[in-house]
C-alpha cells in the first residue's frame, strides 16, 4: 500500500507539471502586451527601478519583480512582468490540484485546478503588473501546507514553519491575507495548542513581515515608510476613501449582493453548487470546513463590507474585482470536495463535470480575458505625450496617465523634458502650462485663473491659443478585442478619452463657440462612455 501511495503522489505530481504548464500557456498567450490601464505601469515601474510602488509600497512583488526582470532580460518590461503574473496564476491552480488531487483523487483535483484557472477574477489578474495572481499563490501553497482531511502530515514542523514563513511574506504581498488569518488558525488548531508552535511560527511570520524594511531603506525615512505601509494616504482603514460610503443597511445588502453575484459570474453556478455539495462532504472533517468557511467569509463578505463603497457605481465595481480572486480560491477548493462527493456516488460522474468546468470556463470567459491586442493604456500615455510640447509642465490626475507616463519615461524616454506633477502633490507655485483629467471647477479651486479662459488642446487643457482639432487627429488608439467590449479596464481608458471630449465641448462653449464643434464633442463623450456622459449641446441656443 504505501509503493502505491508513492506511485500516485509521483503521477499526481508529473500532472500538476502538465497542468502549470497548460495553464501558464493559456494566461502568457492572453496576457497583456504591455502596461494596462490603472496600477499597472507603477508596478511595473517599482519593479524595474526597485524602488516602492503607491501605498503600501509592495515590497514583496517590487523585489520579486526586480528579480524575475533580471532572469528574463528580453522584451518590454510591462510584458515579462505580466508573464510574472502568469506563472503566479498558473501555481495558484497547480497548488489546489495538487491538495484536492491528495485528498480526493485525479478528479476532482483537476475540476477544482480548472475552475480556479479558468475562473474570470484569477484569469483577469494573471494577465497583467499586479500582486493578485501571488496572493492566489499565496493562498492555495497555505491551503495545500495545512493539515487537511483525511491527512497525516508528514515533517509537519517543517510545513508549519513554512507555512508561517509565507503567511508573513504573503502580508507584503497583500495585507488582505490577514482576513484568511482566522481560517488558517482554525486548520492548524490541534498545532496551535502547543508552546512550541508558537516558539517556531512566530518569528518566522515576524521574519517574513520584515521585508517591508525594503521600504525604510529605499524612502530613507522611518515615519514615511511606516505612513506607507499603513496607507495613511488612502485612511489606513479603508480602502478608498473616495469610494467609502457611510454605513447603512441597505449599502451592508448591497455589498453582499454583489459579492454573491460576482462570484458566481466570475465562476460558474456549477461552480457554486458544487462549492455546496463540497460543504456536505466536508462534514466527515468540521475542522477543516470551518477552516475554509472562515476564510472564505473573511475574505469575501467581510472585506467587501469593509469597503463601504456604493456599488451602484461602475468605478466602484471594477476596483472590487481584485478582491474577488482570493475567495475564490477557496470555492474553487470546496467545489472539488463537491466533485469528491459526485464521484463517490458514480465515478465517471467526477470526470464528465470536471470537462464540462473546463468548457464553461472557456466559453464564458475566454473572450472577457482576452487582452493580447489590447494596447489601450500604452496608446492612451502615447497620445498625450503627443499633447504636449516638450519642456512643458502638466498637472495630472488618474492612475492610468500619471503611472503610465512614469513608466514610459524609464523605458522609452525621448528626451523632451516633460513634466508631470500629480494633482494630489503641493500646488506649485508658477501656474503650469497644462491640466488633463481635473474638472475645471478643480483648476479653479487650484488658484490658476478661471477655467473659460482656457482652451481645448485634445486630451489636454491650456491656457494658450491653439487649434484644438488638430490634438485629436493624432490619436493612435488601436480598438482590440477590450476596447470593443469595454471592457471594465479599458472603459477605464475610454472615461479619459470621454472626459477630455466632454471639457473641449464645455470650454469651446464658454468661448462662444456657437459652431457644430462643441456639440460633436458632447456626442462623442456620450458615445465612449454613456453611463456618465449626457449630450448637453444645445444647438439652438
Amino acid at each position: 500500500m504505501p509503493e502505491i501511495g508513492n506511485k500516485v503522489n509521483k503521477l499526481n505530481k508529473a500532472i500538476s507539471g502538465t497542468i502549470f504548464l497548460f495553464v501558464f500557456a493559456v494566461y502568457a498567450y492572453t496576457a497583456y502586451p504591455t502596461i494596462a490601464p490603472r496600477d499597472s505601469a507603477d508596478l511595473a515601474a517599482a519593479a524595474l527601478t526597485a524602488r516602492p510602488a503607491h501605498p503600501p509600497g509592495y515590497a514583496f512583488y517590487v523585489l520579486l519583480g526586480r528579480a524575475w526582470l533580471t532572469l528574463v532580460p528580453w522584451g518590454d518590461a510591462a510584458f515579462r512582468l505580466n508573464l510574472m503574473a502568469s506563472a503566479a496564476g498558473a501555481g495558484a491552480a497547480t497548488g489546489v490540484f495538487l491538495l484536492l488531487s491528495r485528498c480526493c483523487g485525479f478528479w476532482p483535483g483537476l475540476g477544482a485546478a480548472l475552475a480556479l484557472a479558468l475562473s474570470l477574477p484569477l484569469w483577469k489578474f494573471s494577465l497583467l503588473c499586479e500582486m493578485y495572481s501571488l496572493q492566489a499563490l499565496f493562498l492555495s501553497v497555505l491551503l495545500l501546507l495545512a493539515p487537511g482531511p483525511d491527512d497525516v502530515p508528514s515533517s509537519v514542523s517543517l510545513r508549519a514553519a513554512l507555512s508561517a514563513l509565507l503567511f508573513g511574506l504573503g502580508l507584503v504581498n497583500h495585507q488582505a491575507l490577514i482576513l484568511a488569518g482566522p481560517g488558517l488558525a482554525v486548520l492548524w488548531w490541534e498545532d496551535l495548542r502547543r508552546k512550541n508552535f508558537w516558539r517556531l511560527c512566530f518569528p518566522l511570520v515576524a521574519l517574513g513581515l520584515g521585508l517591508n524594511l525594503f521600504l525604510w531603506v529605499r524612502t530613507g525615512s522611518g515615519p514615511q515608510a511606516w505612513a506607507m505601509v499603513t496607507r495613511q494616504e488612502y485612511g489606513t482603514w479603508q480602502l478608498s476613501a473616495g469610494l467609502s460610503r457611510p454605513w447603512s443597511a441597505s449599502l451592508a445588502l448591497d455589498l453582499l449582493r454583489h459579492f454573491a453575484v460576482e462570484l458566481g459570474r466570475g465562476t460558474s453556478w456549477l461552480v457554486v453548487l458544487l462549492g455546496l455539495f463540497g460543504a456536505v462532504e466536508l462534514r466527515r472533517c468540521p475542522r477543516f470546513a470551518g477552516g475554509l468557511a472562515i476564510s472564505v467569509a473573511g475574505l469575501g463578505p467581510v472585506f467587501f463590507l469593509m469597503t463601504r463603497f456604493d456599488v451602484s457605481g461602475w468605478v466602484a465595481r471594477t476596483v472590487l474585482e481584485s478582491a474577488l480572486v482570493a475567495p475564490t480560491v477557496v470555492l474553487c477548493v470546496a467545489a472539488g470536495f463537491g466533485l469528491a462527493w459526485v464521484a463517490r456516488r458514480w465515478a465517471p460522474a467526477a470526470a464528465i463535470l470536471a470537462t464540462a468546468i473546463a468548457v464553461m470556463g472557456c466559453w464564458r470567459h475566454g473572450s472577457e480575458a482576452y487582452h493580447r491586442d489590447d494596447f489601450s493604456a500604452y496608446d492612451y500615455v502615447k497620445d498625450l505625450r503627443r499633447a504636449l510640447p516638450p519642456g512643458s509642465v502638466a498637472v495630472a490626475a488618474g492612475d492610468t496617465a500619471l503611472y503610465g507616463t512614469r513608466y514610459l519615461d524609464l523605458t522609452r524616454p525621448d528626451g523632451s523634458g516633460r513634466k508631470f506633477i500629480d494633482s494630489q502633490d503641493p500646488v506649485p507655485a508658477e501656474k503650469p502650462g497644462y491640466v488633463f483629467g481635473l474638472p475645471l471647477d478643480e483648476v479653479e479651486r487650484l488658484g490658476w485663473g478661471r477655467a473659460k479662459d482656457m482652451n481645448p488642446a485634445g486630451l489636454v487643457q491650456t491656457w494658450a491659443r491653439t487649434k484644438a482639432d488638430a490634438f485629436w487627429d493624432v490619436s493612435v488608439l488601436r480598438p482590440g478585442r477590450a476596447l470593443r467590449r469595454a471592457e471594465s479596464y479599458a472603459r477605464d481608458v475610454l472615461l479619459s478619452y470621454a472626459f477630455a471630449h466632454y471639457l473641449s465641448g464645455q470650454l469651446l462653449e464658454a468661448g462662444g463657440d456657437l459652431s457644430h464643434k462643441a456639440g460633436w464633442h458632447y456626442m462623442r463623450a456620450a458615445a465612449l462612455d454613456p453611463e456618465d456622459y449626457q449630450i448637453e449641446y444645445n444647438e439652438t441656443r
